[in-house]
């Protein structure tokens, strides 16, 4: 029967996480006795919880950049939509003063067209609409006939 502590036991490969390589406390067990194995661990233990304070950190500052990713995420979708708004509104107001200026050229084409009462008096040369009070054809100027 083997006995229960046999070192040759310890020479089983590496893990294959380099972080968990006992290489060293097996090497010390096999060589410094109790002592040996105790300091081999206590500076084993002091390298692992170095390490998981590292990791820790690391973890840390990973969840403060996805943090401040997420803020700019939405901050640029914020900003997107602004901008979005922003040239609705401009393409509203084009359309608007557009339809005001056709509107004011539409005007001012019908008052060029109307007679200056003032000035002259003036006859319509087509048909005259009674119910919208409008000449349907042109105006023209009224001379006064010579006796």
């Amino acid at each position: 029967m083997p006995d229960p502590f046999d070192p040759a036991e310890f020479d089983a490969p590496p893990p294959s996480d380099p972080g968990t390589d006992y290489r060293t406390l097996l090497d010390a067990m096999r060589k410094a006795g109790a002592e040996g194995v105790a300091q081999q661990v206590a500076a084993l233990a002091q390298k692992i919880e170095q390490d998981a304070r590292q990791r820790a950190e690391w973890t840390a500052q990973a969840g403060v950049g996805v943090n401040a990713l997420h803020r700019a995420a939405g901050e640029l979708q914020r900003v997107s939509a602004g901008v979005w708004w922003d040239r609705l509104k401009e393409w509203i107001t084009a359309a608007l003063i557009g339809l005001g200026l056709i509107f004011a050229a539409a005007l001012a084409y019908r008052w060029a067209q109307e007679p200056k009462i003032e000035r002259q008096l003036y006859g319509c040369t087509a048909k005259w609409d009674a119910k919208t009070q409008t000449c349907k054809g042109k105006w023209v100027p009224l001379y006064e006939q010579q006796p």
